[in-house]
């Protein structure tokens, strides 16, 4: 009577305290190795992944983000473009080239990106970007006279919704942004997070640009080369 109650056995309170501890080590390697894993698209099975480069980050291991996973690279047309380019040569990575895209002088524009790039623009299409996922009537005329100089000669992508398909040359392909996997009807590619990592890849972070085709594999293959992982 008025004795307070105790385990009965001995081994009961040890035993829950070694199980509470597996438990969170247990969840405590699953986010450590999950935050160490390629980021890919969430909910989506796609045919090959890629990553935006540009002058920022000269010491990334080209060889290493093929091993870990991604097919492609998107070079930013910048003072870095001709050796980077040079660089993918020795790899099974399929490049394209990212001209950032100005609301004035067009033309002065794309002479500089043809300077820059040396007419090399890879593979995957020229994609245009005013920096801005829904922009404004003048980057939308900006980007559409570039494509009208660029798709003669290649293929051709912008930032923007479809939306304004009507607004740009035929032929000319759509970059989707959204959250959730895009329609293959109206997109070819989909810049899928700006915050993303590669696997092995050191001195990368996990502020990224990864893009993904979203296509077949047969169809990148086909128009674009081989995977490369």
């Amino acid at each position: 009577m008025g004795q307070t109650k105790h385990f009965q056995h001995q081994a009961t309170l040890p035993a829950l305290l070694l199980l509470l501890a597996v438990v969170v080590g247990l969840l405590a390697y699953g986010l450590y190795n999950y935050a160490d894993q390629t980021t890919l698209p969430k909910g989506s099975s796609q045919s090959a992944v890629g990553i935006g480069l540009d002058q920022s980050q000269t010491s990334i291991g080209l060889a290493s983000l093929q091993q870990g996973g991604l097919s492609f690279v998107y070079l930013t047309v910048d003072g870095q473009f001709s050796a980077y380019r040079k660089r993918l040569a020795k790899t099974k990575l399929a490049y394209g080239s990212v001209i950032k895209v100005k609301e004035q002088n067009s033309a002065k524009q794309l002479a500089s990106a043809k300077r820059l790039s040396g007419g090399h623009w890879g593979r995957l299409p020229i994609l245009l970007d005013s920096g801005q996922d829904d922009p404004g009537a003048a980057g939308i005329t900006a980007m559409s006279q570039l494509a009208a100089a660029l798709i003669k000669s290649h293929a051709v992508m912008v930032n923007a919704s479809a939306k304004y398909k009507k607004l740009f040359p035929a032929g000319c392909k759509f970059l989707a942004t959204s959250e959730s996997a895009p329609s293959k009807l109206n997109y070819c590619f989909w810049r899928y997070t700006e915050k993303g990592h590669v696997t092995g890849v050191s001195g990368i972070g996990y502020k990224n640009v990864m893009y993904a085709y979203i296509g077949t594999s047969q169809q990148y293959k086909e128009k674009y080369g081989q995977l490369a992982q």
